[in-house]
This record gives C-alpha cells, structure tokens and sequence, in this order.
C-alpha cells in the first residue's frame, strides 16, 4: 500500500511540475517517480537502482534548497533539511548503519518544517511537485517505527 501511494504522489508531482517553469524541480519530480516506478520491480539490482537514485535525488534536493533564489527562508530551511534527513537516511539503510531508528525518529524535524513552511503559504508552488512526496516518504519512514 506504502509503494501505491507514493508511486501515485510521485506521478502527481510530475503533473505539478510541469505547471511551472523550471528545469531543476522538474528533474527532482521526474526522477522521483521513475525511482518508485522501478521499485515495483522484482528485480533486486532494478530496485537497488531505485533506492540509488533515490539517495543521489536526495542529495539534490539539499543542493536545490542551497542554490534556490526566489522563496522565502523558511521554505528554503525545509528543502534543506529534507533533503539533508533523506540523505542521511538514505546511506545510513544502503549501508545497514547502526542507529537507524534514531534516524527514522529525527525525520520528524523536516517534517514538521515542511508543513509550517507550505501551510504557512496555502498555494501550489513548483517546489510542491517533490517536497510532497518528500514529505510522505518522510512520514512512512517516520511511522515505521510503530507500524
């Protein structure tokens, strides 16, 4: 059910992003829904690839919430530390860290970030066509703690 959701979120953001103009956001969306697309994959390297490129968009992300110029900080800081939290969760599961329920637990800092900062704003933004999937993606890591 975990993977149908956020497949389909990641579809809508590709839908989002190419109402705005851009090429970063639209590269993060795109990249986004082709790494849950392959996940459905029973192959294990096509869903090792996923999960790589997940990370690798991870990292982007980070650079993206960096280099942005025409949002205001608070949006900045939550595609900073989304970014960031995914990344980190990211290498610490392709590497089989210890500590990753702390990690798991810490996601709950973007999160609540990123709800303050787009409810704050109430309208579509290009930076909502990945930051939406981000943020579930975050929440599911987040409540698989307890579920």
């Amino acid at each position: 059910m975990k993977g149908l959701i956020l497949t389909a979120v990641a579809i809508l953001g590709v839908l989002v992003a190419f109402k705005f103009k851009g090429l970063f956001h639209k590269i993060i969306s795109i990249g986004l829904a082709i790494s849950f697309l392959f996940s459905w994959s029973r192959n294990k390297y096509m869903i090792t690839g996923s999960f790589i490129v997940f990370t690798l968009l991870s990292i982007i992300t980070f650079i993206y919430g960096q280099t942005v110029k025409e949002i205001d900080i608070l949006k900045k800081i939550s595609i900073i530390t989304m970014g960031f939290f995914l990344t980190i969760s990211s290498i610490s599961k392709l590497f089989h860290f210890p500590a990753t329920e702390v990690i798991k637990f810490s996601m709950i800092i973007p999160i609540i970030i990123t709800l303050v900062a787009f409810f704050r704003e109430r309208q579509l933004t290009k930076e909502m066509s990945f930051m939406i999937l981000l943020s579930i993606y975050a929440v599911s890591e987040f409540l698989s703690l307890w579920i």
